[in-house]
């Protein structure tokens, strides 16, 4: 399986495995598996609505020559035509058919991918479906990291999670000696803690998961005893991981 390289904004590279193109593939028919199922369900209601036009109930969608009724009808379909935006904004980067397959979009920056991200990604879903989606095949297949037209201009890549990241350079590296710390009771962590709080760090990477990221900061505190309200949580993560390993270095 092939894999890319991304570098965090933290200097930390790590080594993904791409989906493949079946994968991809797969992953894809089965969103429209889930479309079709949700469309099947609730145009099923709005041809029922239809067929009871003349009951006094659903009379008033067929006033103003049936504009509410075609308001109606756009908001069914609604989901399905932004499904490739919304989907990965609140799954993280996943879809339906992608979290089956353990597949996901992430960031070449490494950085969680943004709202504007996946605008511009389902924006550009209409240039990869050209030609039956022969295009978006023809693109990825001609490029190492597998891209779509949609993924070349939103800067992202599409990898499996089902394999253990490989870290080249985690937060435990070697610390510069003018580096200066700014947690004094790190120490009270054991060896074993550190490497569970970064092992925890590099998975709430892959996994985008914030809320990892908050539970271990409040762990950090009940342990350590400090607080650094001006520090993001993945800062101060980070930040007394370093600490942690400039103490025990000296």
């Amino acid at each position: 399986m092939e894999g890319v390289h991304i570098t965090t904004s933290q200097n930390v590279t790590i080594d993904y495995n791409l989906a493949d193109i079946g994968t991809r593939v797969l992953a894809r028919i089965l969103d429209a598996i889930f479309m079709a199922v949700y469309g099947v369900i609730f145009y099923m209601i709005f041809f029922g609505v239809l067929a009871t036009g003349k009951d006094e109930t659903f009379r008033f969608l067929f006033e103003n020559d049936g504009a509410l009724l075609i308001l109606f009808g756009f908001l069914i379909s609604l989901p399905i035509i932004c499904y490739s935006l919304w989907a990965p904004y609140f799954m993280q980067g996943q879809t339906f058919g992608k979290k089956i397959l353990q597949i996901k979009i992430v960031r070449m920056n490494g950085e969680e991918a943004s709202f504007g991200t996946y605008f511009v990604r389902w924006l550009l879903n209409v240039v990869d479906s050209l030609f039956y989606n022969i295009l978006g095949l023809i693109v990825m297949a001609s490029n190492n990291k597998r891209q779509r037209v949609a993924d070349l201009v939103a800067k992202t890549v599409v990898i499996s999670t089902k394999q253990q990241l490989h870290v080249d350079q985690t937060i435990l590296s070697q610390i510069e000696d003018v580096y200066q710390p700014k947690f004094s009771q790190v120490l009270r962590l054991s060896d074993r803690d550190a490497q569970i709080i970064n092992s925890s760090m590099v998975r709430a990477r892959m996994s985008r998961d914030i809320n990892l990221v908050k539970k271990l900061r409040s762990k950090i505190e009940q342990v350590i005893q400090e607080y650094k309200p001006e520090m993001s949580d993945v800062e101060y993560v980070e930040t007394v991981l370093k600490d942690y390993q400039y103490f025990s270095q000296q």
